[in-house]
């Protein structure tokens, strides 16, 4: 593949990059590089549905993928043996009668069972099932939260509180004053820009900037009434690097206000004000609390039974071993539902929770889980939880059972699923017909595209009024409303569109004389009783009913050209008032104009 001067001088780049790092970094010299290897960084192994076990190759983040050719080992003496591939077992071996794993099928995602018999490479299972589905309490409470309790910008919460904006992002971090020659912090600590940290329920950032939530407006203001002097002192003076305390109160009560603006601030961060990493989605000890008390409130009413399922396959069975390498890809959101299915760590295998937190870390994610019931090693996850009830896993540990992913439907569950795709309309792929091709374009492309009549008469596929061989289809494009003016293509005249080509100055076709439109009349004549018959049929002192074509034409009405505006009257009248050669500048048109042949007198 042939490269630009921009692809070349970039490869130059990258190959004495490589031997650079090689001989300063790693003091081996490699020579120079002629031949660069892009490798496939392995990730782990994978479980197949049949059971095997196969690599599974990523593109790890931060990881370089260029070599140079000759730092590339072909073959490898003694290979990692947690990196072996292998076939897949006899089911009768990996899943022995007694066994425990948990159900992957539709019915009853995630609850554990046992292996109770073999029978054609598929299995009798034990499985402890739910009579009801779990509430998705979590989702809703967190919605509710978010709901009631928004986030406001920085810019907008100084204008609630009337202070600078400066003023305020100096106050929600680290602000530091000089009291006797030592830094004193005299800020909430609300928001760690250089740590890239915030606090839960108080603080967040997004793209706009930094937003607080109504319990962080609510200590600004107590924090304002509290020390009214200080602020007012703060608002003199935003843009200030280092205060000294003495700005702020008289010399002789400045050592007792500071002390009681300590003292205040040490009661403030004594409530608990946990921080977290900025990309850290995590519920507050509020939110916590009433998830924790919904997952009491629903544990009693559960109704647990053991029921036997035959020929289940597989794959529709997780082992607690495998859970590392078939739940490593799943998506997790605040509030899911959550069983953890490893068979080590400090969880119980089988305790089922909630997700309060999310971390993400260069590696894999970790989950804060709001664990059911209690166990030994939990914790309060920063006193947010009851004590031993919160843990922090990771997500290849615990089973997502609000967000199905590592489903293995049956053969009826996929056969509905399927009829249920067939219904909603979409077309499947290989089973589209090829439209036939347009016919062949007349006149202009733009006129064909906004819908005008082409040049040389055409209208829409008709030609001076005469349909065409075709039928006409509109087109998907509606242009803007037609302009005022005689040489508007979509002009209507009396007898419908006017086309642009073979069309005189004016606005009028000689080919197609105007047609005036007559009102329908009733010809019979109304008698009147002292009507009388005379010899010609007509009866005496009856009413005909009168012609509106009966009306002799304006006497202006042979000037200059029909339908526009004119700059005077007609040029090419002959002396004595008679039209000659029928064209003129009309008194009605703008430039040459046609005149119509007079109307008859009636």
């Amino acid at each position: 593949m042939p490269h630009g001067p921009y692809e070349v001088e970039a490869w130059k780049r990258k190959a004495e990059r490589i031997e650079g790092q090689y001989s300063k970094r790693f003091a081996m010299v490699i020579g120079p590089v002629e031949v660069v290897m892009h490798v496939a960084m392995l990730k782990g192994l994978k479980r197949t549905d049949d059971g095997a076990m196969v690599k599974d190759y990523a593109v790890i983040p931060g990881t370089e993928t260029d070599f140079a050719a000759q730092t590339i080992v072909t073959e490898v003496a003694s290979e990692d043996q947690r990196f072996l591939e292998s076939a897949a077992a006899d089911v009768t071996e990996e899943f022995p009668v007694g066994s425990k794993a948990f159900y992957l099928g539709d019915y009853n995602y995630g609850r554990p069972l046992k292996v109770a018999g073999h029978s054609g490479g598929k299995m009798s299972i034990h499985l402890l099932t739910e009579k009801s589905k779990e509430p998705l309490f979590g989702h809703q409470i967190a919605a509710e939260v978010e709901n009631h309790n928004p986030y406001v910008p920085s810019y907008q919460v100084a204008r609630m509180l009337g202070i600078n904006p400066l003023v305020l992002s100096k106050i929600t971090s680290s602000f530091s004053v000089m009291v006797d020659d030592e830094r004193q912090n005299l800020g909430l600590n609300l928001k760690f820009e250089a740590k890239k940290l915030k606090v839960l329920g108080y603080s967040r950032k997004r793209g706009n900037g930094w937003e607080f939530s109504e319990k962080a407006i609510v200590l600004l203001r107590e924090y304002m009434q509290k020390f009214p002097e200080f602020f007012r002192a703060l608002q003199r003076n935003p843009q200030g690097d280092i205060y000294q305390d003495t700005e702020f109160y008289p010399a002789d009560i400045v050592k007792q206000k500071m002390a009681e603006i300590k003292n205040w601030l040490k009661n403030i961060q004594s409530r608990g004000l946990e921080k977290v990493s900025l990309e850290a989605q995590q519920l507050d000890g509020d939110t916590v609390k009433r998830i924790e008390a919904a997952v009491d409130q629903w544990l009693p009413e559960s109704d647990q039974k053991i029921r036997s399922i035959n020929n289940v396959p597989r794959r529709a069975l997780l082992k607690p071993a495998d859970a590392e390498h078939r739940c490593s890809d799943q998506k997790f959101v605040i509030g899911d539902r959550v069983v953890y299915v490893q068979d080590s760590g400090k969880v119980p295998i089988g305790s089922r929770g909630t997700v309060i937190g999310l971390t993400q870390t260069t590696r894999l994610t970790l989950l804060d889980v709001l664990w059911d019931v209690t166990f030994m090693s939990g914790t309060t996850l920063g006193e947010r939880c009851s004590p031993f009830r919160g843990m922090t896993v990771p997500v290849d540990s615990v089973l997502n059972l609000t967000n199905r992913q590592v489903i293995a439907m049956s053969a009826a569950a996929a056969s509905k699923q399927v009829a249920q795709k067939a219904t909603t309309g979409l077309v499947p792929v290989g089973s589209t017909v090829n439209a036939l091709n347009p016919p062949p374009l007349n006149g202009s492309y733009s006129n064909a595209v906004s819908g005008r009549g082409d040049r040389g008469g055409h209208v829409n596929g008709r030609q001076n009024g005469q349909a065409s061989g075709r039928e006409d289809h509109p087109l998907p494009i509606h242009p803007g409303p037609p302009h005022q003016g005689v040489n508007n293509q979509n002009h209507k005249g009396p007898a419908g569109p006017v086309p642009r080509g073979n069309m005189a100055r004016g606005g009028f076709q000689p080919q197609r004389p105007p047609v005036i439109m007559q009102r329908p009349q009733n010809q019979n004549p109304v008698i009147t009783p002292s009507a009388t018959l005379i010899e010609n049929g007509k009866p005496d002192g009856c009413v005909l009913p009168k012609s509106y074509q009966d009306v002799p034409p304006p006497s202006t009405f042979h000037r200059g050209g029909y339908m526009g505006r004119g700059r005077g009257t007609s040029r090419g009248t002959p002396r004595g008032g008679t039209p000659r050669g029928g064209q003129g500048r009309g008194g009605h048109g703008r430039g040459r104009g046609v005149v119509p042949p007079p109307l008859a007198q009636g």
